[in-house]
């Protein structure tokens, strides 16, 4: 009998401090809000440093593409690009961001306009920067 009660005061010990354990390494890989918000303008300054690496010398090697995700849907904006970069490696960040901004919108309740941005027509080459055509 005493070795029963024994048996089952360790085992709860054990599964308090389990249960403590698996606690706190839980914890330990929530990012608070403005962690997340950082890694999202990171990456996005990632984007935008792909999308700023080439001089824009003949418009006819630029185009552009949707980025960032609004809370109601949409993009934010648009954002030229060498077609002359790594464009499938460019699109899937700027796809890996638009998920996240839009896991981070969903978490965290984030609101925003539903206006949408007027859509460009064509980029064209201005002393060595992009623009758009509307």
């Amino acid at each position: 009998m005493e070795f029963k009660m024994i048996r089952t005061h360790i085992l709860r010990i054990f599964n308090t401090l389990l249960l403590l354990l698996i606690s706190f390494s839980c914890q330990e890989d929530r990012l608070s809000q403005e962690q997340e918000e950082q890694q999202l303008e990171s990456l996005f300054d990632e984007i935008q440093e792909m999308a700023n690496s080439k001089d824009c010398e003949n418009a006819s090697n630029w185009t552009y593409t949707a980025y960032v995700e609004k809370a109601c849907g949409g993009p934010v904006g648009y954002l030229a690009y060498s077609t002359l970069i790594d464009t499938a490696c460019f699109l899937d960040k700027v796809d890996e961001h638009r998920t996240a901004q839009q896991e981070f919108n969903e978490k965290w309740g984030i609101g925003s306009d539903c206006s949408v941005p007027e859509e460009p027509n064509d980029v064209i080459c201005d002393e060595g920067d992009p623009a758009f055509v509307y």
